[in-house]
């Protein structure tokens, strides 16, 4: 059996003496010199972090361990092995399974015996320690480069880092305003998706874009006007989790937008009003899918195309939408409207809206207003937490955890924040009321129509879906005859 002589370096501390790979390789080995041990093998992670065990060379000697193939390993130091207590002492238990045992070169100690185990636990408590702090001092000084409009997180699709800033990529940029042009013109995601592949433009990684990376891309990227925002994701247990928005960093105005602000507005609109139809009802062929409720039981209404027999005959009645509170639950009643006749008088409805003054009865509701009500709200919960934040700062200064010169830097940047935070609901109770004037209203109804028209003249399915989405809230169908259609702003 061999000795595993493991080896990591993390991109950070190449430069650092005696954590050099060269450096490690050659204490090992004097180390096994001196012990009179010549059957050893590397196992080398150059790059890597201790955060985790998920890590190649680490992962091959596992394996070996399991295969009964190495009896002893030995690092330079318990932290290169891990960083994390839990890691370390799940590696120790998985050793003893495998009657191996586990050495430090410059810390004494030795796994085969109830005081070295002891000792190691107390070592690996500490480089956790040690790992959190190192952890703290990097967020600290990112949220700092941050908040200077520093770049701390890579350039997305259409941007590029250079002499410490992002700088707009024409030619990538050049795709962007192409997505986005189509997207509000009625293109779903598979569309400009298709658009993009057939062209050779690949993502920032290299890969061929696909429906949820344009939208994913799109969606609330603030970088595309201009601003940056950190501190939105975290790991937890391997995944990437999103963080709770009063913990983000936006810092507006920190480099080129390729958006103006109008222009990203109305994408987000678009892409809010998509993202209300379910999952399913967009790769469905049923046009009103997601849009269709009951008006006896409030179910929904789903698409059905069946096979049916009569006279030992099969045939195919027409698609129809049926009430799931039906059909799924046996409440409400049995009553259906053939899809083909809903769709063609919603899409009647729709473009008899273009023949009216539009002073007729809608039932209108603004998404773009619910968005900015939204966002108002958060930004008026953040002003309210500022100051919870500024009376715990006083209440360490009076425990003598802060003294007066960092209260009085509190002070200020806590006063800055919220001046700022104060011109943004300022501004954005300003847009609430822009979006709900009658003028508003009108305008953003004739685009939307003549944008479903294009798409019924041009006979483009997908582009009259999201069209009919732009533009229909809601379809209650009354007895599988009488409907009323809701229509968004």
């Amino acid at each position: 059996m061999t000795i595993a002589l493991y080896i990591r370096v993390s991109t950070e501390e190449q430069a650092r003496e005696g954590f050099s790979i060269p450096e490690q390789q050659e204490r090992l080995r004097a180390f096994c010199t001196a012990h009179g041990w010549t059957d050893y093998a590397f196992f080398i992670d150059d790059g890597y972090s201790a955060k985790d065990t998920n890590r190649p060379a680490f992962r091959r000697m596992t394996d070996d361990i399991r295969a009964g193939r190495i009896h002893m390993v030995i690092t330079t130091k318990i932290d290169r092995l891990t960083r994390r207590l839990i890691d370390l002492l799940t590696f120790v238990d998985e050793l003893d399974m495998y009657d191996c045992t586990y050495k430090s070169a410059s810390e004494t100690f030795d796994t085969g015996t109830a005081v070295g185990r002891m000792v190691l636990q107390l070592l690996g408590v500490f480089a956790e320690f040690e790992r959190e702090r190192i952890a703290e001092r990097v967020r600290e000084n990112m949220y700092h480069a941050a908040k200077q409009g520093r770049p701390v997180t890579a350039p997305c699709f259409g941007y590029d880092v250079a002499d410490g800033q992002y700088v707009i990529n024409e030619e990538e940029a050049h795709w962007v305003r192409k997505m986005v042009d189509m997207t509000l013109n009625g293109h779903g995601t598979w569309s400009v998706a298709k658009m993009l592949n057939e062209n050779g433009v690949r993502t920032k990684r290299g890969r061929e874009w696909t429906l949820k990376a344009v939208r994913v891309f799109l969606w609330k990227n603030e970088m595309l006007r201009g601003n940056t925002v950190w501190n939105q994701h975290a790991r937890k247990n391997g995944r990437l989790i999103q963080r709770p928005p009063d913990e983000w960093l936006l810092v507006e105005g920190t480099h080129e937008p390729i958006l103006d602000q109008e222009t990203y507005r109305k994408l987000q609109d678009v892409l809010d009003r998509s993202q209300r139809a379910a999952p399913r009802s967009k790769g469905s062929r049923y046009l009103l899918s997601g849009l269709v409720f009951c008006g006896h039981c409030g179910a929904k209404m789903y698409g059905m195309d069946t096979t049916c027999k009569k006279n030992g005959r099969e045939y195919r009645p027409p698609a129809r939408y049926l009430c799931a509170g039906y059909t799924k639950k046996g409440q409400c009643f049995y009553h259906y409207i053939p899809c083909s006749a809903l769709d063609q008088q919603v899409i009647r409805e729709i473009v008899s809206l273009s023949q009216t003054d539009l002073d007729v009865p809608l039932h209108a509701v603004s998404v773009q207003e619910n968005h900015i009500r939204g966002e108002l709200s958060q930004s008026k919960r953040q002003l309210a937490f500022m100051d919870e934040r500024f009376q715990r700062q006083i209440r360490a200064f009076e425990l003598g955890i802060l003294d007066e010169a960092d209260l009085l830097e509190a002070k200020t940047r806590l006063n800055e924040e919220k001046r700022a935070l104060r011109e943004k609901i300022r501004t954005l109770e300003e847009r609430v009321e822009a979006e709900v004037s009658p003028e508003a209203v009108q305008a953003k109804i004739r685009n939307r129509i003549t944008t479903l028209q294009e798409a019924v003249e041009n006979d483009d399915r997908e582009r009259l879906k999201n069209g009919i989405r732009e533009i229909v809230h809601q379809v209650t169908v009354y007895d599988g005859s009488r409907i009323e259609i809701s229509f968004w702003v």
